[in-house]
């Protein structure tokens, strides 16, 4: 099918302004360029492009139902720049050291019957969690010690079945093309998860002689670690220049597309509006926890827009005060309202862009002009204020849902 050109694009979508126009040509661009597996054919070919580490299976072992202890306790061997996890299971909030992750890479879980799975790769910096409980079967995962650009590969106990720990898709096996839902994941540092998490377990050091004080690929806190150099352990079948190799981004899947959110960047910012192709959205720093999160701006017929005042978050339409946290306004006419937030995972650029090259960025094409950020209105481009009185709008009730991922 011919992608229509930009004088067509104004054509169909009448008085659009530029920014939107210029994101629906990117969209319309990076449709062509796909790595992630389109069927069957694709997942199965995977097994010819796994890379051999010498690590056999069962030297990287998982953990299974392991023990946890109390904030307080854990506060004790914890420093408040040690790297944290945060997954929201059902039964809450659970956190889990990137110190202790680093050495088991899974946390098989059982909750209320259900099985999860905390899966983190120190090669990508690839965290993502799992419903792992699949046709009545609860899974439970171990470390295959082969690698698929750069990323850990799974292995279930269950079927045998290989799972690319990235995409939560088994790519061989008797779940070929199984694809398991995704749990919200936050990683940020101790002393900001203890403080909005005061009362969340903590994943307990296992027993044995591992030296879990010491992270075999580095420190997160040192510039000349593997965590932060140029250098890649592992081949991979695509890089991009746009971001440095190790970038930590925040990825999301949002209806077709792939989005990739540089996290330092929206933290130096603050705020950011963006489009991704026809979706106005906001990405946006959570002070509290220190994580970046993502909320859909259409509130009213037109997006409203974002900026930070005195330090907190407003709307130019409206001029109200929403928390950054969880997207509801707190002051102003919009008081009650709440955006619909979107969960994603995390992973090193050069690993989300090997696996998904057609994922959009940001910074990228789609965020909004500075200039149409005044307090003062721009334009026709600034959504108009609309009359008073303004009608109130019902609260979003709980968690979107983050549906699972299969090929047919």
């Amino acid at each position: 099918m011919k992608c229509p050109s930009m004088s067509e694009l104004r054509l169909l979508l009448g008085p659009v302004s530029l920014f939107v126009l210029a994101a629906l040509s990117f969209l319309l661009a990076a449709g062509a360029a796909e790595a992630r597996p389109q069927n069957l054919q694709d997942l199965a070919a995977i097994n010819k492009r796994l890379t051999e580490t010498g690590t056999s299976l069962g030297a990287i072992p998982s953990l299974y139902r392991p023990r946890y202890d109390r904030v307080q306790d854990a506060a004790l061997t914890m420093s408040p720049d040690d790297i944290v996890f945060v997954v929201l299971l059902p039964d809450g909030p659970r956190l889990y050291p990137q110190r202790i992750m680093v050495w088991h890479q899974v946390v098989n879980e059982v909750v209320d019957d259900m099985a999860f799975a905390i899966t983190y790769s120190p090669t990508t910096g690839s965290l993502m969690a799992y419903d792992a409980t699949l046709n009545g079967m609860n899974l439970i995962f171990d470390v295959d010690g082969r690698l698929y650009d750069g990323n850990s590969v799974l292995i279930d106990r269950t079927t045998n079945s290989l799972w690319l720990q990235e995409l939560g898709i088994a790519f061989d096996g008797q779940l070929l093309g199984r694809g398991l839902p995704m749990l919200p994941v936050f990683w940020t540092s101790w002393e900001a998860a203890r403080r909005v998490y005061p009362q969340a377990p903590v994943l307990a050091q296992p027993p044995g002689k591992r030296p879990y004080g010491r992270d075999p690929y580095g420190d997160y806190r040192r510039k000349d670690s593997y965590y932060h150099n140029d250098r890649l352990a592992w081949p991979v079948q695509h890089l991009d220049k746009r971001f440095h190799r190790k970038t930590n981004m925040l990825c999301l899947e949002y209806g077709d597309l792939l989005l990739a959110i540089d996290v330092e960047y929206v933290k130096q910012k603050g705020v950011v509006n963006f489009f991704l192709g026809p979706s106005a959205l906001l990405a946006t720093h959570d002070p509290q926890l220190d994580v970046v999160r993502v909320f859909s701006r259409h509130i009213w017929a037109e997006p409203f827009l974002f900026v930070l005042q005195d330090g907190r978050l407003m709307d130019l339409t409206t001029r109200s005060i929403w928390d950054p946290a969880s997207g509801k306004a707190l002051e102003g006419n919009m008081q009650g309202a709440t955006m619909q937030q979107f969960f994603g995972c995390h992973s090193m650029w050069f690993a989300w862009y090997s696996i998904h090259p057609e994922t959009f960025t940001v910074p990228g094409p789609g965020d909004v002009p500075a200039h149409l950020l005044s307090l003062s209105p721009p334009g026709e481009d600034m959504p108009a204020a609309p009359a008073s009185p303004i009608p109130p709008l019902p609260a979003a009730s709980g968690l979107p849902a983050l549906p699972g991922q299969a090929i047919q």
